[in-house]
């Protein structure tokens, strides 16, 4: 396990490295993809409200966090992050989980939904078609036969636009550094586990508030798939933003945090917005 002087780390094992921002508020979980870091959530950070405190965990096998022995299971990320707040005395939170982190968003408030405010899934996954299934495995085998940076520097054009990769070709290489730093069996671990998994039929009984964003061009976490976790949660938001694909906190940093400020501070009716 690497150290690094921005994170803070947990006492229990498998170690959990953490970034904090703190604050007077509400607490934010901000749950990153599969192969990332919490670095991935730089930009979106210091636009996000004040008042709340941040605290963005490396999953295990991630970033500066401990890797146990694979494989991994949805019940070890679970684990991981209430071991986590139970450490910081944080007893209830608002989540916002990107991709993977959207899956395990879902499944720690079907666990434990009396310590979930709120959450916010971004590009999440759900109601896989048998063709999706089948793309989601085909990626799984060349994440299990590749080193992650190939897969990374491959995958750059899937998670951002051809316009913000000529723009902003400096984000666009932090993360793929942060992809190309996981080892290879705890990204292929962890991605198993997003390929495997679909809380479809089990969100419906989602009781908390939830705002779910997604690109209009995400190839892996369609907008159909987030329309699908919609028709299922009764007090859900849907927000599509045209022309984006998958590192929406990323290219859209601004825009991103104004729709979670806006979710976290203000009532939560029931909408679709294209």
């Amino acid at each position: 396990m690497q150290q690094n002087d921005s994170r803070r780390y947990s006492i229990s094992s498998p170690t959990i490295a953490y970034l904090v921002r703190e604050a007077e508020g509400d607490v934010v979980v901000l749950l990153h993809g599969v192969g990332s870091s919490a670095s991935t959530w730089n930009e979106l950070i210091p636009h996000l409200g004040s008042e709340f405190v941040i605290v963005a965990p490396d999953y295990r096998g991630h970033g500066f966090s401990e890797s146990p022995v694979v494989p991994y299971s949805l019940d070890d990320f679970v684990d991981d992050y209430f071991r986590l707040l139970d450490e910081l005395s944080i007893e209830t939170a608002h989540i916002v989980g990107f991709s993977i982190g959207a899956v395990i968003a879902e499944a720690i408030v079907l666990a434990r939904p009396e310590r979930v405010r709120s959450l916010v899934l971004l590009n999440t996954i759900g109601g896989r078609t048998s063709i999706e299934r089948e793309r989601a495995f085909a990626r799984l085998e060349v994440i299990r036969s590749s080193d992650p940076a190939e897969v990374a520097r491959a995958s750059a054009s899937r998670w951002f636009t051809p316009d913000f990769i000529e723009r902003q070709p400096a984000l666009v290489a932090s993360e793929v550094a942060i992809v190309s730093a996981t080892s290879p069996e705890p990204y292929a671990a962890a991605y198993q586990v997003l390929a495997t998994t679909d809380l479809i039929d089990l969100v419906g009984s989602i009781a908390v508030p939830v705002l779910i964003v997604t690109g209009e061009n995400d190839v892996g976490s369609t907008p159909r798939m987030s329309r699908a976790v919609h028709e299922r949660v009764a007090r859900s938001q849907l927000v599509v933003i045209d022309g984006l694909q998958h590192y929406l906190h990323i290219e859209a940093a601004n825009l991103i945090a104004d729709l979670i400020n806006g979710f976290l501070r203000g009532p939560h009716p029931r909408t679709t917005t294209q």
